[in-house]
């Protein structure tokens, strides 16, 4: 098996971070001001009360934790990269084929950043993901013999 070099182990901890970050950022916007983030939209679809989606904030502020934690061991976390992975391309289709299909009337510039965001997020998950594939893990310190 292969090791991961300490330049892998750190690229995948800085996007971790970026992540967590980004994750939180908009999880704490749906959580608290979802309001805000539907009238900035300007959407004319959006609910009368937007605020049945704070649950979904709740959850990405949950996943930015989980990121954010991740980064502090990146080299073991390939499931949470895949799943990453998974959920961040879900969400860019969804947001593409909402936004192609018509059903998004709002700000086409917040879809299509939002599009690309999500698929580059994808991207760089996937990427690190196929990085640490079958990799052992460096070392944290050399074992101290009892002697």
């Amino acid at each position: 098996m292969a090791e991961t070099t300490q330049s892998d182990s750190d690229t995948a901890r800085t996007v971790f971070y970026v992540v967590a970050v980004l994750m939180a950022i908009y999880g704490l916007g749906l959580l608290l001001f979802p309001q805000a983030l539907f009238t900035l939209s300007d959407d004319p679809g959006v609910p009368a009360n937007p605020g049945w989606v704070r649950w979904a904030g709740g959850f990405v502020v949950g996943t930015a934790v989980a990121a954010w934690l991740a980064a502090s061991n990146p080299e073991s976390q390939r499931p949470l990269m895949i799943g990453l992975t998974i959920g961040f391309t879900l969400v860019t289709l969804a947001l593409l084929y909402g936004n192609l299909a018509g059903d998004y009337r709002g700000l086409q510039w917040l879809s299509w950043l939002q599009i690309l965001g999500n698929a580059v997020l994808a991207a760089a998950m996937g990427w690190l993901s196929s990085k640490f594939a079958g990799v052992t893990p460096i070392p944290k310190g050399t074992p101290k013999s009892k002697a």
